[in-house]
């Protein structure tokens, strides 16, 4: 008898068998049926199972697959020794022969047309992977520049790679592409609008949604000519913002939205309140929707309260020389009052001045004993003057800071009104979660490829493997929309809208046994059959025989 301990990795394997996966790559790589005992699918579907169950580094591959029923996950006559880290060093040599953008854009349109995925709107974001060594004597020889950029790791002294990820509103990737170190995201938001329609063989054209690297005139031109409408975040170094904001508050007439309905289990969600404008910008008509969100982000807060600490020590030092200063006469320490100021106003403070007449001693010219009439004493004026915060102004340059404005080419209608345009572009958290996916330093730890162009196909790979994440959690949130139960989760609570991590959590402890030959399910091991019927599954994909 043998016992097998395969966690998640049979709903994996049958999901990247139902969406297309493993065949699509079959059909795009070189590979010889013949002389592969393992088909280059197969292998780049247990580098898909590896990240997906946290697995190990691909020189332990072989250990990660000890105890997992490889025979029921590949073939009868394939063992845990077959998948060495050459075997996967070759899979990604062939995955970087056979192009593999165009390849993870073939995977990701099969997916698409069996999962029925929608792509009426996309959510669109870029980031960074940094990779460990040497690759710059190198660079020349492929497509991908492994190079030093911004890093959104924060480790700006790693060369790195940037993910450039484009997703549904359930956060399924449509598109994906990996790209040198130190591309532009707004380079790569421009050239992805004007190829979107075809990338994504839509008969109708997407929303586009994006943060502010997509507010760009050229974007902006490419949107136009694609007659793609846009969704996003016009940065503050546009005036306009300023302007609009100023003009906001100026008429005072906010629509109150309230929380949405995702945040309103909440307690510390925002509420919001906006105003819409019309105004031209990159020679664009654009609707600004200018948002008041009830609470300051903590960098913010704290950005603008170091400001006041440092600004109000600066005040201070000032009117301290200013009154060292003596004056002959009242009207010109008065004039040295406006200068200063004129000098020094804050809108965030609040100055009280006068001038006071006194008497100090005076000082002589000439050495020697002063004559009997010196007076030793004059009069002249000084300025006391005093600083302090003005906690309205404070309040409100707080309030005026905790605004951004959200602009679209939509025109505005009862499906696109200014509260739906606001909702939507907060759903770019749909890819920002993502991210988090393929970041994880649990799923994958540090890149030591030591060629860029199998660095660029591992990149792709990982992108495949947050495609069968995605479909995993839609399957599960789209079988529980309608459901009257939430799903029970890994260690007592639930919810309607589990993540994929908390999808797969539910198989970890799922136990195999064979005898001579026929797999069971031991008695004492707690299968989770509504799990598998959310996602369209059943025990077979462990290779248990039907019920039926």
């Amino acid at each position: 008898m043998e016992v097998f301990s395969p966690g998640p990795l049979p709903v994996v394997k049958a999901i990247c068998e139902e969406c297309g996966l493993i065949e699509t790559v079959n059909e795009q790589v070189e590979w010889d049926d013949q002389q592969c005992r393992l088909s280059p699918g197969h292998r780049t579907m247990a580098l898909v199972m590896n990240f997906l169950a946290e697995g190990q580094p691909m020189y332990r591959l072989s250990e990660f697959f000890e105890k997992s029923d490889t025979a029921n996950l590949f073939g009868e006559n394939i063992s845990p020794e077959n998948l060495s880290d050459t075997t996967f060093g070759r899979t990604l040599d062939k995955i970087a022969d056979a192009n593999p953008r165009i390849l993870f854009g073939s995977v990701l349109a099969e997916a698409i047309g069996r999962e029925g995925v929608t792509t009426n709107v996309v959510h669109a974001d870029t980031t960074s992977k940094s990779v460990q060594g040497i690759y710059e004597d190198e660079n020349d020889e492929y497509d991908l520049e492994i190079t030093q950029g911004y890093s959104r790791d924060g480790n700006r002294h790693l060369n790195q790679f940037q993910i450039g990820l484009a997703v549904n509103r359930n956060g399924v990737p449509v598109i994906g592409d990996i790209l040198d170190g130190n591309d532009s995201d707004t380079t790569w938001n421009t050239e992805l609008i004007g190829e979107l329609r075809q990338r994504l063989a839509a008969d109708e054209p997407p929303i586009y949604v994006a943060d502010s690297a997509a507010m760009s005139e050229d974007s902006l031109d490419e949107a136009s000519a694609a007659g793609i409408d846009i969704i996003s975040r016009l940065p503050r170094t546009y005036n306009a913002v300023d302007a609009l904001i100023d003009r906001a508050w100026e008429i005072d007439e906010w629509n109150d939205l309230g929380k949405f309905v995702n945040d309103e289990d909440d307690e510390d969600a925002a509420s919001y309140q906006i105003q819409t404008f019309q105004k031209h910008i990159s020679n664009h008509d654009l609707r600004c929707v200018v948002v008041h969100s009830s609470t300051l982000d903590g960098r913010t807060n704290r950005r603008i309260d170091n400001d006041l600490d440092s600004t109000e020590e600066d005040l201070e030092d000032a009117v301290g020389q200013l009154a060292d200063r003596s004056f002959a006469c009242e009207p010109d320490a008065q004039e040295a009052w406006e200068t200063w100021l004129d000098d020094h106003d804050d809108s965030c403070f609040e100055f009280e001045a006068e001038v006071v007449e006194t008497e100090q001693k005076k000082s002589r010219d000439k050495p020697g004993r002063p004559p009997k009439d010196w007076d030793p004493y004059e009069t002249v004026y000084k300025i006391a003057a005093s600083v302090q915060r003005d906690a309205a102004a404070i309040a409100h340059r707080k309030k005026r800071a905790s605004c951004f404005v959200v602009v679209t080419s939509l025109e505005d209608s009862e499906e696109w009104a200014g509260e739906d345009v606001l909702q939507e572009y907060k759903e770019q958290q749909a890819v920002e979660r993502r991210f988090r996916v393929v970041k994880d330093p649990k799923r994958v730890g540090p890149v030591f490829l030591d060629r860029p162009d199998r660095v660029e196909a591992l990149g792709y790979v990982m992108l495949m493997a947050l495609l069968v994440y995605s479909l995993i959690e839609r399957r599960a949130r789209v079988a529980l929309q309608g459901a009257d139960e939430p799903m029970d989760l890994a260690g007592g609570p639930t919810s309607f809208r589990p993540t994929g991590r908390r999808v797969l959590e539910r198989f970890e402890n799922m136990l195999v046994s064979r005898v001579d030959g026929k797999r069971e399910i031991p008695d004492n091991v707690d299968v989770p059959k509504r799990v598998l019927e959310l996602l369209d599954l059943d025990v077979t994909a462990y290779g248990i025989e039907s019920e039926e």
